[in-house]
C-alpha cells in the first residue's frame, strides 16, 4: 500500500504542474521532491491529469448531426439568450397568444420571491452549518494522575531541603505499598546534646541545602506514611552524585521493584534557596538538639514548631560531617507521625564519580516552561484558577506547556513544608482516574497513597490537585478551588464561536 504524499504540500505540487510556482516555493518544492518519492509519485499524477483534460480540451469528439437543430427548435427564438436569464425576462404582449400556458407576471413574481427566500433560508442554514461545526470542542481528558504527580515530583525537585528517594515514592504506584501492619523503622536515636538556636537552626538548614547539590552519597532509605489509617511502606536504593543527578529504585515491602529511574542534577539557585528557606522560618518556628545519630553517622535534630504553639510540625537530622538530611518526618495536629523518611545505610563521598548505565528518566512534566508570579492575573483574566494565596499557602511556582495561550497550566503553594500542586487543563474529563473514589462532599474523584491526588472537573477545566501533606490539607485545597458547571451553550452561541474562530484563523 502506497504511503500517501505529504499533505501540507498539496497546493504547491498542484501550483508547480501548472507553472504557477515563484521562485522560492519552486526551489522549495524541488528541495523536497528530492528525498520524497511519495511526493514526485504525485507530482506525476498531476501531469498524467493535466494532459488527459487538455486532450479532451482540444478534441471534444463529434456530436449527433441533428442534436443543435432539434434543441433550437424547441428552445424557439429565445434559444440565443443565456439560460440563467430566462427567470428574469418579461412576457411581450405580442408573445401571449403563443404563451397561453405559461405562468402570468404575477405568478413569475412569486415564483421569484420563492426563489429568493429558499436562497436565503439555504443560505443562513449553511452559515449555520459551518459555524455550529468549525466551533472548538473541549479535548477529551482521561486520567491526568501520572502528568499531575510528574510535575509535582518536579516541584519538589526544586525545593532546597529535596529528597529524590521521597520524591520517587510520589511516583510510586501506593496500592502496592500499603502494609497491613505498621512495621518498626530503624530510625533515629534521640537527641541528647546541647540546643541549637532559631539563628542556628536556619543556618544549618541552608548548610543541607547546599549540601544537596554537593556532596555525592547512596545507601538506602526507609519511607513510612499514614493515610486513611493504613500505613504506606518502601524502601528506596538511592544513588546521588553531585552536580550529575540521581538514580532511584522504589521497592515494595517484600522487595519488588516498583519504579527505577533517573534524575537529572538541577541548576541550584541561592536566591531562590533562601526564599524558601526565610518562607519556613516566617511560618514555622525553628530550634533544634545536638547528640543525635542516624545510621551510625552524628547528627543535630532541626525542629519546626508551629507558630503560637509547641506542636511540632516536623524534624530534619542534618549530617553533622556534610550537612545532608539523613532523616525526616512530618506529624499532623496532634503530634502523631505523619510521615517518617531517612537512611538506614549511607555511604558519603565528596568525589564526583560519573554514573553509568543509566535507567530511564523519571517522569518528565509536559509544563516545562517558567512563568514569573506577576502573570497569574494575566493567567486569571484568561479563566485559569490563579490565586496568590491557597489553604494558608504562598503561591511560589507558576509553570505551563508554554509561553504564550497555554493548554496546561501548573501552580505550585508552599508555606516552606507543605507542598500542594494544582495542575489544570482545558478540556472533559471522560473518565474517572485508575485507582480513585468518588469523594462527594469533595466534589472529586479521590486517590490517597504516598500523595493525595483529587481530579474533577469545573467548567471547561480539568484540575487535579497534588499534596505530600495531611488529607485535611488535600481537602481545604480542593474545596477552595472552583467546583463550576458546565457551562450552558446555546446553538446560537455555538455558531457565533465557531465563526468567531474561522475569522481568527483567516486573520492568522
Amino acid at each position: 500500500m502506497r504511503k500517501a504524499p505529504c499533505a501540507d504540500l498539496a497546493e504547491l505540487r498542484s501550483a508547480f504542474v501548472d507553472g504557477a510556482l515563484d521562485n522560492s516555493d519552486r526551489e522549495r518544492l524541488l528541495s523536497h521532491l528530492v528525498d520524497c518519492a511519495n511526493c514526485r509519485q504525485d507530482v506525476e499524477d498531476l501531469r498524467a491529469v493535466r494532459t488527459l483534460l487538455k486532450q479532451s480540451k482540444d478534441d471534444p469528439g463529434p456530436a449527433p448531426s441533428d442534436l443543435s437543430h432539434r434543441l433550437v427548435s424547441i428552445a424557439g427564438p429565445e434559444s440565443v439568450a443565456p439560460l440563467w436569464t430566462r427567470p428574469f425576462r418579461r412576457i411581450q404582449p405580442s408573445q401571449l397568444s403563443r404563451t397561453a400556458g405559461l405562468p402570468s407576471h404575477r405568478r413569475i413574481v412569486k415564483l421569484r420571491i420563492a426563489a429568493a427566500t429558499m436562497a436565503l433560508g439555504a443560505t443562513v442554514t449553511a452559515i449555520g452549518v459551518i459555524g455550529y461545526a468549525a466551533a472548538p470542542r473541549l479535548p477529551a481528558i482521561d486520567d491526568r494522575t501520572s502528568d499531575a504527580q510528574a510535575a509535582f515530583r518536579s516541584s519538589l525537585g526544586q525545593f532546597p531541603l529535596a529528597s529524590e528517594g521521597l520524591n520517587a515514592v510520589m511516583l510510586a504506584d501506593s496500592r502496592h505499598l500499603s502494609a497491613g501492619i505498621s512495621p518498626t523503622l530503624e530510625g533515629p536515636s534521640v537527641a541528647a546534646g546541647t540546643t541549637v538556636t532559631p539563628t542556628g537552626a536556619q543556618a544549618m538548614m541552608q548548610r543541607a541545602a547546599d549540601a544537596g547539590h554537593s556532596v555525592s552519597y547512596s545507601g538506602r532509605q526507609s519511607f513510612l506514611a499514614y493515610r486513611d489509617g493504613r500505613a504506606i511502606v518502601a524502601q528506596v536504593d538511592v544513588d546521588a552524585r553531585a552536580r550529575q543527578g540521581t538514580q532511584v529504585r522504589v521497592n515494595g515491602q517484600r522487595g519488588r521493584q516498583l519504579l527505577r529511574g533517573f534524575t537529572p542534577a538541577l541548576i541550584s539557585s541561592r536566591v531562590v534557596d533562601d526564599e524558601l528557606l526565610d518562607m519556613l522560618a516566617r511560618n514555622y518556628y525553628l530550634g533544634g538538639t545536638r547528640g543525635s545519630s542516624v545510621a551510625g553517622r552524628n547528627a543535630t535534630v532541626v525542629t519546626a514548631t508551629r507558630d503560637g504553639s509547641s506542636s511540632v510540625a516536623a524534624r530534619w537530622w542534618i549530617d553533622d560531617a556534610t550537612g545532608i538530611v539523613l532523616w525526616q518526618e512530618t506529624y499532623d495536629t496532634n503530634g502523631s507521625v505523619d510521615l517518617s523518611f531517612g537512611f538506614t545505610s549511607v555511604s558519603v563521598s565528596h568525589e564526583e564519580s560519573i554514573l553509568e548505565h543509566l535507567p530511564p528518566r523519571l517522569a518528565v512534566p509536559r509544563t516545562s516552561t517558567a512563568l514569573t508570579l506577576s502573570s497569574a492575573a494575566e493567567l486569571k483574566a484568561s479563566g485559569w484558577s490563579c490565586v496568590r494565596e491557597l489553604a494558608s499557602l504562598s503561591l511560589v511556582r507558576i509553570r505551563s506547556d508554554r509561553a504564550s495561550n497555554p493548554d496546561m497550566v501548573h501552580l505550585v503553594y508552599s508555606d516552606g513544608l507543605n507542598t500542594v500542586s494544582v495542575l489544570q487543563q482545558r478540556g472533559q474529563l471522560t473518565a474517572a482516574p485508575e485507582g480513585s473514589q468518588w469523594d462527594a462532599g469533595l466534589g472529586a474523584h479521590v486517590r490517597r497513597g504516598a500523595s493525595g491526588v483529587a481530579t474533577w472537573q469545573s467548567g471547561e477545566m480539568v484540575l487535579t490537585v497534588v499534596t505530600d501533606g495531611s488529607a485535611g490539607l488535600l481537602a481545604e485545597a480542593v474545596e477552595s478551588l472552583p467546583h463550576n458547571g458546565a457551562p450552558a451553550q446555546t446553538t446560537l452561541d455555538r455558531i457565533k464561536a465557531g465563526w468567531a474562530r474561522i475569522l481568527a484563523d483567516v486573520k492568522g
